[in-house]
């Protein structure tokens, strides 16, 4: 299957119809941030939708309120509830959604207990692609400053989960690492800028085609607002 992956769109989609339209894939696998409440529409959405199954987590700049309300075509939700894996032809999908904070204080935090707690109910189902907003410390984490950006908890998420592949983004710089298992790590960056990777997926690989990376040549200018 052929997977195109995004995240932190920031309300900017040109990136993303111009990957649709080179890319072609079967599947897009978002890992949030599409754009805070007035920055997008369910008419983008439904656009999307009409040409291709997404599915996404949220991240600390989305509209939780339309995105609990999408569903793809085939009746699928867009937006993957915690702890459930949902399976797209063999391909096991599942999402641990928000930014890691010490408290829930705001709808977009969840704490290292709650990612705990999910990730407990994950272990063991065969997870084949973790969404995660945020990323694990230490795989895939560097932040535009070139310092760990990532935390713990997503971390031994992924270790009890134990996915092919776990995707995440928020710290706005790409980044791929495939460890000696042959699991992937990828931080897709920001395509708002550009920034998407192509995966090919199967129920027993992952192959990462390429990673599309313009932001990291993008003059200052190009960041303000995001």
């Amino acid at each position: 299957m052929r997977v195109l992956v995004v995240g932190d769109l920031h309300g900017r989609w040109d990136g993303l119809w111009q990957a649709l339209e080179t890319e072609k894939p079967a599947l897009v696998l978002c890992v949030g941030d599409w754009g805070d409440p007035g920055q997008v529409s369910r008419d983008g959405f439904e656009r999307l939708l009409d040409r291709v199954p997404v599915h996404t987590v949220f991240g600390n700049h989305d509209d939780l309120a339309l995105l609990q309300t999408l569903q793809n075509r085939d009746g699928t939700p867009v937006l993957l509830p915690h702890g459930i894996v949902l399976d797209r032809d063999g391909v096991r999908l599942a999402g641990i959604n928000g930014i890691w904070a010490k408290s829930r204080r705001k709808p977009h935090y969840i704490t290292a207990e709650e990612v705990a707690a999910i990730a407990r109910q994950l272990a063991g189902q065969e997870v084949t692609v973790l969404l995660t907003h945020g990323c694990p410390i230490g795989l895939a984490d560097e932040t535009p400053k070139g310092t760990h950006g990532g935390q713990r908890c997503f971390l031994e998420a992924f270790r009890q989960v134990q996915p092919r592949l776990h995707l995440c983004g928020h710290l706005h710089r790409p980044q791929a690492r495939q460890l000696k298992s042959g699991q992937w790590v990828i931080n897709v960056g920001v395509t708002a800028l550009g920034d998407y990777a192509v995966v090919d997926i199967t129920p027993s690989q992952v192959t990462l085609l390429k990673q599309v990376t313009p932001s990291l040549r993008a003059a200052p200018s190009a960041w303000e607002g995001l």
